[in-house]
């Protein structure tokens, strides 16, 4: 049996409830030429473990409980709600049929009754949240046009996405009425629809998801499959800002190499097109959606409101790196890649590491590490001591509590990821860039480290530079496509006689294998320790792509070698300031 069917079926149980489920077997229907809808794989779920069969193709298996589950690492477990409502509600009927939803879709879809909100009683449509035959959630929505919401366990994965058809386009709404409407409006079978399950976060910040938001988006990880399978991700959020923010960060997940997008002009949403344009108008729209603009041609017309979102609002420069001797050569801005380079113990892991703590405490970014040199346990250990300034171990001066430990370890534990090099972690850049993806798609990281460059896997079928130069392109393209920014660290080629001296910086020039670390480069930081100590470390900024990025210097820095941490030689604010 082919791993990916194992895979899916591995995904699909780590979803559900305790009890019995059906669902479509990912070995068998996409073979079948009848009864392709039929959820003929059976699922059993309990605290010990899983068991699965196809009544179709027989495929069978199961497994204990002692592997590691998605996003969480622990089975969800939601009882399923057997207590439906019985009664219907005429008024709240009618009010799906106002929105011109399919009678056939508000028996399938919604149960309808009253709840109430805000101390009032009123009318109410109830859409259910499924897990094959099984109801996990109900999020209600007052019948009328407050928009008032509640649910009945918490509604975490895409709404109707146990109807998604491996293979299809995924068509994700910002809304459940959203969905109904353009699964009301006939559209091709080869594409499947779903609703995100908590609309637009209410924070947004100058257009963008603040990092804060990130939880909400569980349920992207939690469809992982289903995006990776689809033929393309066709986003219809809503017309408004934070619409539109939503649809950014959906790109920046999921990556921008096959999502489209449906304009609905001025419609707000898709259930307002239908009411005002009826179905010809969506199916139309739909038909006429656009890829995301990444790699081709296009014309100019698709770049329009970025170009006149930098007339209004300028180019955003990125974020400090909370050192404010090294913010005035840079900041650190998404979609970019940044070459990190100097002497062997010159520092420059724990630099990147300081940034990226820096960034973390400041912004809320989230760090997946590719650390080649540094087992997990042991860069958590140097983590910790930065961020409580002191030692981990005893000897080297004021040691850190447990309590304190405890509550690095807890804090570190929602900024970080980490590939683990001794477990079966990636060494090409395709695997790193596949599983920092994950990353972003499960965390919302920001910022991707791969430290160093030595330690991978090339190809050997073309030129070193020729090797260095696509792999660079990958990364930046990666970076661009996911909105994050990567820190590359490489090590300098020997120095010839001619160059030593008592300073020897290096630049991108000078690292091993490629002049493409420097023209690749959009930010290029050099770091220099005297090897005595006699004089203060420096980080020198050798590239800068962009003047709105910042520009070329050089900038004196401190680093205590007995906690690893990197801060201004004279701070101009008070690091003690900072808590976790």
């Amino acid at each position: 049996m082919q791993q990916g069917v194992v895979s899916e079926i591995e995904r699909l149980a780590s979803n559900l409830s305790v009890g019995q489920h059906k669902k479509h077997c990912p070995m068998c229907r996409g073979t079948r030429t009848k009864h392709k809808n039929d959820k003929s794989l059976s699922i059993k779920v309990d605290q010990k473990g899983v068991q699965y069969q196809c009544h179709h193709c027989d495929v069978n298996g199961g497994w204990v409980n002692d592997r590691e589950w998605a996003f969480d690492n622990t089975p969800l477990v939601r009882e399923p709600i057997t207590d439906l409502p019985k009664a219907t509600n005429e008024a709240a009927i009618k009010y799906l049929q106002s929105r011109h939803i399919a009678d056939s879709l508000i028996e399938s879809h919604t149960v309808t009754g009253t709840r109430r909100f805000n101390g009032k009683t009123v009318p109410a449509v109830g859409f259910l949240y499924r897990e094959g035959d099984s109801v996990t959630a109900i999020k209600w929505r007052s019948a009328d046009t407050d928009k008032r919401f509640s649910q009945d366990n918490v509604c975490e994965d895409f709404f109707n996405i146990d109807n998604y058809v491996h293979g299809n386009d995924l068509l994700i709404c910002e809304g459940e009425i959203d969905a109904l409407a353009w699964m009301t409006s006939d559209i091709p079978d080869n594409v499947s629809v779903v609703s995100i399950p908590n609309g637009a976060p209410s924070k947004v910040k100058d257009g963008k998801i603040t990092p804060d938001d990130d939880k909400k988006f569980s349920y992207i990880w939690r469809a992982k499959r289903e995006l990776e399978s689809a033929s393309r991700i066709i986003l219809n959020t809503d017309n408004d800002g934070p619409g539109k923010a939503l649809q950014e960060e959906i790109i920046r997940r999921v990556g921008s190499s096959k999502v489209w997008i449906i304009d609905l002009e001025d419609h707000k949403d898709a259930s307002d097109a239908l009411d005002k344009e009826g179905r010809p108008y969506l199916l139309g729209q739909l038909e006429d959606c656009q890829p995301v603009p990444t790699i081709g041609l296009h014309g100019a017309e698709v770049f329009n409101d970025a170009v006149l979102d930098l007339y209004d609002n300028g180019q955003l420069r990125g974020a400090r790196t909370g050192l404010s001797s090294l913010d005035q050569f840079i900041q650190i801005p998404p979609g970019m890649l940044s070459v990190v380079t100097g002497f062997p113990s010159s520092g420059k892991s724990d630099f990147v590491d300081q940034l990226c703590l820096n960034l973390a405490q400041s912004m809320g970014y989230k760090t997946v590490f590719c650390s080649f040199e540094k087992p997990p346990e042991l860069h958590l250990m140097q983590l910790a001591q930065k961020l409580t300034k002191r030692p981990f171990f005893e000897g080297t001066g004021q040691r850190m509590t447990r309590e304190e430990r405890d509550h690095a370890q807890a804090w570190l534990k929602d900024h970080f990821l980490f590939m683990d090099y001794r477990r079966d972690s990636p060494t090409t850049i395709e695997g790193i860039l596949d599983v920092a993806s994950s990353a972003v798609m499960r965390m919302g990281c920001r910022i991707l480290v791969i430290d160093p460059y030595n330690y991978l896997s090339l190809s050997n079928n073309q030129k070193e530079t020729d090797e260095i130069s696509g792999l660079l392109t990958q990364v930046q393209q990666w970076a661009k496509s996911h909105d994050a920014h990567v820190f590359f660290i490489a090590h300098p080629t020997k120095i010839s006689p001619d160059r030593r001296g008592a300073k020897v910086v290096v630049t991108g020039h000078d690292i091993a294998g490629s002049a493409a670390w420097f023209a690749k480069a959009d930010i290029g930081i050099t770091l220099w320790r005297d090897p005595h100590d006699e004089e203060p470390p420096e980080a020198h900024v050798w590239k800068v792509r962009w003047s709105w990025i910042g520009r070329h210097g050089v900038c004196p820095l401190k680093f205590d070698r007995s906690i690893g941490h990197w801060s201004d030689l004279s701070p101009s604010f008070d690091e003690d300031d900072w808590e976790f």
